[in-house]
């Protein structure tokens, strides 16, 4: 009793510091410092911790092969949600040209170290190794995961949408999904840099090349992309969810 009381007071502190800075930053400073929260208080952790390394952040090398079906998967999802969204006039077509391109370049690589890099460095580098450490079982390594993630990015939605109260669940529904898959990612390579490229690959898509129409605040926009990325994210989820559950027992007994 007393251990798991200890294990989940280390993840409940987490979340209230990572969240807590995020926040802080958002209603103060108005500038974005609290992205670096999870990589910050990850590092935090590993100095206070005798029984933590630098190596549980996952930073380490991996193979790209077996991760080219996951990775084409999530493009596919995001690909789709982005179509449905133009076809309907949720958002504007960009005009590519020399300049677009340009800035999809040097977006691609400030959203894979500041974005994905700073997230997932956090959620699937040093949270889940500890994780891993204490033993827990996968579906805990999901749950866990997927709540911090979505209560991080809480102080964002509560500032940018109205109807917070529709938009937020089905966000938290996403991050279930999509945390099943970085997760498998995470155990099957025993690296975090492919969930990077992948977050940061969404993320790149949801940005500023993709202006929102006049309406972009109306409850339509915030429930229709979200409710056809949770239906196209389901079977892969799944899928993942399946293969991953199986990885990770037999690293679990390696460990």
């Amino acid at each position: 009793m007393k251990r798991k009381i200890k294990i989940y007071t280390l993840f409940l502190a987490f979340m209230m510091l990572t969240t807590g800075l995020r926040y802080f930053h958002i209603h103060v400073f108005h500038f974005g410092w609290g992205e670096f929260s999870p990589i910050l208080i990850s590092v935090i952790f590993i100095l206070l911790n005798r029984k933590d390394s630098f190596k549980m952040l996952s930073f380490n090398r991996f193979e790209l092969k077996p991760l080219l079906l996951p990775i084409l998967a999530i493009i596919f999802v995001v690909a789709i949600d982005f179509i449905v969204q133009v076809r309907f006039q949720l958002i504007q077509q960009p005009v590519v040209d020399m300049s677009f391109l340009i800035n999809l370049a040097i977006f691609s690589v400030i959203f894979t170290i500041f974005i994905g890099g700073f997230e997932e460095i956090g959620w699937r580098g040093y949270l889940t190794s500890k994780i891993i450490q204490y033993k827990l079982s996968w579906n805990q390594l999901i749950i866990i995961t997927s709540i911090i993630w979505s209560i991080w990015h809480l102080p964002s939605h509560y500032s940018k949408f109205e109807h917070l109260y529709v938009q937020y669940p089905l966000f938290i529904i996403s991050c279930f999904e999509l945390s099943i898959i970085m997760a498998y990612l995470r155990i099957r390579t025993n690296s975090v840099i492919t969930a990077i490229i992948l977050h940061s690959l969404i993320a790149l898509l949801s940005y500023d090349f993709f202006k929102p129409t006049s309406h972009s605040m109306d409850l339509y926009f915030l429930t229709f992309p979200s409710i056809v990325m949770i239906l196209l994210l389901l079977p892969v989820s799944v899928y993942y969810y399946k293969r991953g559950s199986k990885i990770y027992l037999d690293k679990l007994k390696t460990e």
